[in-house]
């Protein structure tokens, strides 16, 4: 027989889930992220192509300024060719973060929940079992103490 502070254990439990909720937060966070990382990419992608279609009109800008027409032509090949890798990976993006949408809407958030509501009921019962596991202790204590000042 030995008493037990349900309260630790509480106070323990409440760490863990205060992690669990900053581990859910990061997740969304990560989301985020991804979409910040998509439309930088995108404005980079923009401006390439402006510069691309400025080369490819025989406009002169600051970037093209000192170069000469050979280096134009392999830049205008190099500039077409980061646009097209840009636009295959902003797909890749999309694609992406629709994926972590439907997972963290349609399985994530609800198993999250579900598992936060099992944890809380069984905490609630391990609380209330130590508590009547104290009671019955100090009971036992009160009376093995009655019949201590009974014998004197």
């Amino acid at each position: 027989m030995s008493w037990n502070n349900p309260f630790n254990e509480a106070y323990i439990w409440i760490k863990g889930e205060y992690l669990d909720l900053l581990g859910a937060r990061d997740a969304m966070n990560g989301r985020e992220q991804l979409i910040s990382q998509m439309t930088s990419l995108e404005g980079t992608k923009r401006s390439k192509q402006t510069e691309l279609e400025k080369m490819t009109t025989g406009k002169t800008t600051l970037k093209s300024f000192f170069k000469s027409k050979t280096t134009i032509e392999k830049d205008i090949v190099i500039y077409h060719q980061e646009v097209e890798n840009m636009t295959k990976e902003i797909e890749d993006y999309r694609k992406l973060i629709n994926f972590v949408t439907i997972y963290h809407g349609n399985m994530a958030i609800e198993l999250f929940k579900q598992n936060k509501q099992q944890q809380y009921c069984r905490m609630l019962n391990n609380f209330a079992v130590r508590e009547i596991s104290n009671a019955h202790i100090a009971a036992t204590l009160y009376h093995q103490l009655l019949e201590l000042q009974e014998k004197k």
